[in-house]
């Protein structure tokens, strides 16, 4: 593989794990195997990742097609969006179609080309939206929040909605929610890319209409830390989803550091506000935490792993 087409393709931001690293110097995390129940002193390099994740696989036209059917049910801005993204699909498939039956000749590096079109393109997008959420995780009070959310809210809100879509665990689970249909599994399997964006601008999109969510920045008092997972964000509402399925309720809950987290709730309140919280709030949140991952979860101290994988 060229060294320019990076294989080990991160679907959790490994900027966002630094809080929990041993120390700012260290790249070693301690990582609870959710399958084996150990812990271990992980790189961070090795973790959150999966081989080509985001590759964008050459479609065919039924497939395409009941994509195409699947963005005509979005909201608008979605809707249009996942028609750009379905162009970009389609380009690639007639480009490939062609070097395939006419077997174009004359250009060493078209080959290569396309191969980091489908390896890095949607990594490349993730990477935007990373830029996005970087001060967000700097705050260290709701008011940092609310002056920040000034200029980009907007940015914030669709960074954390695509933190929430991006992962292994969420790409499994909408794939397994096409009940009974194996064909539409396998479409939505190679299409992931594809769903994990327009899931996000759904949500978001529908946010932004509503305005009806908060803030909330959360102080950890406790002695216990915040853990966080290879799901990290997750809706503390559960996962009980209409006939299109969507999420009927939402509260999303994001651990920022081992001491803080930020919520958006979607009830009634002042639009940005800070609470602190005690064990038994930290412990509740760690095991949704753990009920929502799929593989791993991280902590800034082994025991408290060990303790939940018990």
């Amino acid at each position: 593989m060229s060294i320019d087409i990076t294989k080990k393709q991160h679907y959790i931001w490994r900027r966002y794990l630094n809080p929990w690293k041993n120390s700012p110097e260290d790249k070693h995390i301690w990582t609870g195997f959710i399958q084996t129940k150990e812990v271990k002193n992980v790189a961070l390099m090795g973790v959150g990742q999966s081989s080509f994740f985001y590759k964008m696989e050459v479609l065919t036209s039924e497939e395409l097609s009941f994509l195409k059917s699947f963005a005509d049910t979005l909201l608008e801005a979605t809707r249009e969006t996942a028609y750009i993204i379905l162009g970009v699909y389609g380009i690639l498939a007639h480009t490939k179609n062609v070097i395939n039956t006419r077997k174009v000749v004359g250009n060493p590096n078209l080959e290569h080309w396309l191969k980091k079109i489908e390896a890095g393109s949607f990594e490349n997008f993730q990477s935007q939206i990373e830029l996005m959420g970087d001060e967000l995780l700097n705050c260290a009070t709701i008011g940092e929040i609310e002056k920040l959310a000034s200029e980009n809210e907007y940015d914030f809100l669709l960074f954390m909605m695509m933190q929430y879509t991006r992962t292994k665990a969420m790409k499994n689970r909408v794939v397994a929610s096409f009940t009974e249909r194996e064909h539409l599994k396998k479409i939505a399997d190679k299409s992931w890319p594809f769903f994990n964006i327009v899931l996000a601008l759904q949500v978001f999109e529908s946010m932004v209409i509503k305005k009806d969510y908060r803030f909330v920045f959360v102080n950890n008092k406790g002695s216990i830390p915040f853990i966080t997972g290879d799901q990290p964000i997750i809706n503390v509402k559960g996962n009980i989803t209409d006939e299109q399925g969507y999420a009927k309720e939402l509260e999303f809950y994001y651990p920022i550091s081992p001491k803080s987290a930020i919520v958006i709730a979607f009830k009634p309140g002042e639009k940005y506000s800070e609470i602190d919280v005690t064990d038994d709030y930290v412990n509740e949140k760690n095991e949704l935490i753990k009920s929502e991952s799929e593989l791993h979860l991280f902590a800034s101290e082994k025991d408290v792993l060990s303790k939940l994988l018990i």
